[in-house]
């Protein structure tokens, strides 16, 4: 017997605990047991696992020993007064309020002024069209992208309505393949899906991205050739495929790769890169009967990436058996071509036993994440294969497919410095983040899960800041996967601070992670996950505050910008090749537009602050900040009323549109036809056009102008009322709400709570105020008052035993 022990934090900053079980590590969660029991029979499984596993809860702190805390307590949500159930709609009612298919820019068809171009500038334009264009869209997952036809219009017009136009087509090659063909083959059924989706979108002028390679399954077999083909492999998967789940992603038969597995061997194996091609090539060439085009001819495919997430640095550590000698034998290949004198190459490693021999496969693999001479010499290797891969797909793509789609990769997880240099080449930069992203601690991606149920304002904001400076000035940078999970309490607030950092910092695209994973959460109501939108209330009504402050461009973007500058030669002889991309100070991602500047003559405009990066010169590390605050207020680029100050964790953008006080959990936005933010229950949120109070519970309260007008003169504006969401019976085991047991089901329930909005609008008198059904159906006036140019509004959660978030004001 030995103690199992599987760490767990409790709370955010500092604090963390552990849980301890006295159990065979095998028998802690045993997947043969759970695969083969229904989802009750899990959930009693873990549960009662988790209950005898929580016997000792430790806090740490500065000192060795501290206080144990009181034991965690279950908590269960269930309606009553402080909880209230919200009745959803999914259809947005067309005309209302909350219909934003004319309150966002678009145009109809998708392609119709040409190609996705990208600009001297660095951003997104069209052929025919040279004004910068940007792009906010939703993924799709699994079987959300094969429905039948009359589903596809319906899903298409209701991603017009919530303001959509565009959408990443995101693990869906699992439904597309026929894997008891000889040959790369679609199947025709999904196929006929897959085309009518793309092509109602298209009509509607929502534009498509995708990665070539998501989470498609390969056999071992078809890329090693020691490995034994099971005869009833393909016809087995291909039967199965269908019932294929998110939540058992990571269950893949020992027959076929691992989605992880599989990235790694297209670098560096022969056979699993000409499956890769193979699959791009058959995808790409199909002429899609809806559209008669070609999907590499057609321009409503603007971005291609080549693989998800594919960064070798979120894997290559954990390499195992072939896939890691493939991966040995291209590294010693390396190691021979480049440095044939056995001298230099001891120098390049900082050290050479006498049985390590590059001509004989001997050097073994280190770590990438490493120290010395041995480590820096791995990272240029990596990034030489990464070279290698992105340029002969890049001649793939364009000589052989005549596909003009802009082309980018490694969009996820690790982001070294080494990785700017890789992306210097590509036509645009992608990356993606999360809060409160779910830890799985099952094989299955099920409860029981935890999280930090962070409260990003408090933090400062960092999750997406850091992102940021995986960008490269020059280049267009979007940001196809990011979401603010749930169930964590303050993902209300994800649509405003994702909008407003992507506005500040004029990014070029962002895609919320996911509209649905499954067709069932398209066609009715669902309880809430971790991801989807489709079945989040919540999290819908938080993006068109990202809509209106992004995407129809209510925040100005930052004037000027810090640029890191450095060329790829520069990088890979830096020791901190391997650090990450974002410095030490990535708050001031807040302050202003922050990135990289990579070329062998960076292009410095009078707007940047450049700050060279090479081996003699770092300034990733703590202590730049104040450099730059001060070349700031040489440049007189910032006014003195500027409320930054970072001693106390407050910081306001140049354009004073946007503040984060920490200390105070507060987020401010002030633009002209966008103001509110967050604020904790008895906050003050004081913009031009509005002062909210936040009277009982957190709350993210704005208002928008939804005639294009600013907030003073606008007719008609919707005002938002964010507390938190869940689902009746959803179940916590712990009161911080972190260590999730069971999502519960429907209805959904609204925390109960007040806030009062007063605005300042030039004809307060004349306006009325109603609140909205999530469908933006009105269900009520509300009563107002109005005096002295100013329309004060009571928002109150409860209404009538049921729930409400959101309102219209029209001024008659």
């Amino acid at each position: 017997m030995r103690t199992q022990r599987t760490q767990l934090q409790l709370m955010s900053g500092q604090v963390t605990g552990q849980i301890s079980c006295r159990r065979p590590r095998a028998a802690l969660f045993p997947s043969r047991v759970l695969a083969s029991s229904s989802r009750s029979v899990q959930l009693r499984l873990i549960a009662a696992v988790l209950a005898t596993c929580v016997t000792t809860v430790g806090f740490a702190s500065d000192a060795e020993d501290g206080p144990n805390p009181p034991d965690a307590v279950a908590v269960t949500i269930s309606a009553g007064a402080d909880w209230l159930p919200l009745d959803v709609d999914l259809e947005i009612e067309p005309g209302s309020a909350l219909d934003f298919s004319d309150v966002m820019p678009r145009h109809a068809p998708a392609g119709k002024y040409g190609r996705v171009v990208t600009t001297e500038a660095g951003h997104f334009a069209f052929e025919q069209r040279a004004t910068p264009a940007r792009f906010y869209g939703v993924d799709l997952c699994c079987t959300a992208q094969f429905l039948p036809h009359e589903l596809a219009d319906r899903l298409a017009d209701r991603l017009v309505r919530l303001g959509y136009n565009s959408v990443r087509i995101h693990h869906y090659e699992r439904w597309l393949v026929d894997r008891t063909a000889d040959e790369m083959r679609l199947r025709s059924d999904t196929l006929d899906q897959f085309d009518y989706l793309f092509a109602a979108l298209k009509r509607r002028g929502i534009y498509v991205t995708t990665d070539l390679y998501v989470s498609r399954l390969i056999a071992r077999a078809d890329v090693f050739d020691d490995h034994p083909r099971q005869a009833s492999n393909g016809q087995a998967k291909a039967a199965n495929e269908d019932d294929w789940t998110f939540e058992n992603y990571y269950n893949v038969d020992p027959n076929d790769f691992g989605v992880q597995d599989y990235k790694m061997a297209v670098y560096v194996n022969e056979h699993a890169y000409e499956d890769f091609i193979a699959f791009a090539r058959v995808l790409l060439d199909h002429t899609n009967p809806y559209t008669q085009l070609r999907y590499a001819d057609d321009p409503a495919l603007g971005w291609l990436s080549l693989m998800n997430e594919d960064c070798p640095d979120n894997f290559i550590d954990g390499l195992q058996g072939t896939l890691r000698d493939d991966w040995q034998r291209a590294w010693n290949r390396w190691l021979a071509a480049r440095y044939p004198d056995r001298e230099i190459l001891a120098t390049a490693l900082g050290n050479l036993t006498d049985d390590q021999d590059p001509t004989q496969g001997t050097v073994p693999l280190p770590s990438i994440r490493g120290k010395g001479p041995i480590a820096v010499t791995f990272n240029v290797f990596v990034t030489d294969v990464q070279y290698r891969f992105f340029a002969r797909t890049q001649t793939f793509l364009r000589d052989e497919m005549q596909c003009r789609a802009l082309l980018s990769d490694c969009n996820g997880w690790t982001n070294p410095v080494r990785l700017q240099a890789v992306r210097s080449r590509f036509d645009y930069v992608d990356d993606h983040f999360y809060v409160d992203h779910p830890h799985y601690l099952s094989h299955l991606r099920q409860p029981p899960t935890r999280s930090g149920n962070t409260n990003p304002i408090a933090a400062g904001g960092p999750f997406c800041r850091s992102c940021a400076f995986s960008r490269i000035f020059g280049k267009p940078f979007t940001v196809t996967e990011f979401n603010f999970c749930g169930p964590g309490q303050y993902r209300g607030a994800g649509g405003m601070v994702t909008g407003a950092l992507a506005a500040l910092q004029d990014w070029d695209g962002v895609w919320r992670h996911v509209y649905s994973y499954n067709s069932e959460n398209i066609r009715r109501p669902a309880a809430m996950y971790y991801f989807d939108v489709a079945a989040d209330p919540l999290t819908q009504a938080a993006e068109r505050a990202g809509l209106c402050l992004f995407l129809r461009g209510d925040l100005q973007p930052a004037k000027h910008s810090v640029a890191i500058a450095s060329t790829p030669e520069a990088i890979l002889a830096s020791a901190a090749v391997a650090s990450d991309r974002a410095p030490a100070w990535n708050q001031l991602a807040w302050l202003t537009r922050v990135g990289w500047r990579i070329g062998s003559e960076p292009d410095i405009t009078e707007q940047d602050l450049s700050l060279s990066f090479s081996a003699e010169s770092n300034p990733l590390a703590a202590g730049t900040e104040k450099t730059i605050l001060d070349a700031f207020a040489t440049r007189q680029w910032l006014p003195a009323t500027n409320r930054t100050d970072l001693e106390k964790n407050r910081i306001q953008s140049e354009t004073a549109e946007v503040t984060i006080d920490a200390p105070a959990s507060t987020l401010t936005v002030d633009t002209a036809c966008t103001a509110g933010g967050f604020a904790p229950a008895g906050g003050q949120i004081q913009t031009r056009a509005a002062t909210i109070e936040v009277l009982d519970t957190d709350a993210t309260v704005w208002v928008s102008s939804l005639d294009g007008q600013p907030i003073v003169r606008s007719k008609r504006l919707l005002v938002t009322h964010l507390t938190d969401l869940q689902n009746t019976g959803i179940s916590y085991g712990d009161e911080n709400r972190q260590l999730l047991l069971d999502w519960g089901g429907l209805p959904h329930l609204v925390h109960a709570g007040r806030a009062t909005v007063k605005l300042r609008l030039e004809d307060a008198e004349r306006a009325k105020v109603h609140s909205l059904a999530v469908n933006g159906k009105r269900i009520g006036e509300v009563p107002v008052t109005a005096a002295d140019g100013t329309l004060s509004v009571p928002l109150l959660v409860s209404a009538g035993g049921k729930a409400r978030m959101l309102y219209e004001i029209e001024v008659q």
